[in-house]
């Protein structure tokens, strides 16, 4: 399997997880649309880092391994983005768990940030792959 290959497939992942996402949040699933979320964001970061030719970690925060990336390889990246993006992506793994197994109780107001959080990330790197795509 190709970088290319291996990035289409975890991208389709990332939009899967967003359409469920959706459906979590019409249904009122809180929990569930906080631990999509998170998918998301994982799914949609590990997707460029793979189209990058970057061995991603097997964890649920890349954020880190993608600044690293960005700047290792001199792309131009604002730096208030990229920590936008490290703070998404922790506050998200951070949250994922504990939402999943309702452990803990997540509130609309929440999961509806998580959610638009998701689908700027979402947008973000779709935009960023069209750019890697053609370089």
């Amino acid at each position: 399997m190709t970088n290319h290959e291996r990035a289409a497939s975890i991208f389709r992942g990332a939009e899967w997880a967003y359409h469920d996402m959706e459906r979590a949040l019409a249904e009122k699933e809180w929990n569930i649309a906080v631990r999509r979320a998170q998918e998301v964001v994982e799914l949609a970061l590990k997707g460029l880092l793979a189209l990058m030719g970057v061995d991603y970690p097997k964890e649920h925060d890349p954020a880190d391994v993608f600044a690293r990336a960005v700047h290792e390889r001199g792309l131009a990246m604002e730096g208030k983005t990229l920590e936008e993006i490290r703070v998404f992506s922790a506050r998200l793994a951070h949250r994922r768990a504990p939402a999943f197994y309702f452990e803990i109780r997540v509130e609309e107001q929440e999961a509806r940030q998580a959610a638009k959080d998701a689908a700027h990330m979402l947008v973000w790197t779709q935009e960023w792959r069209k750019w890697l795509e053609k370089t």
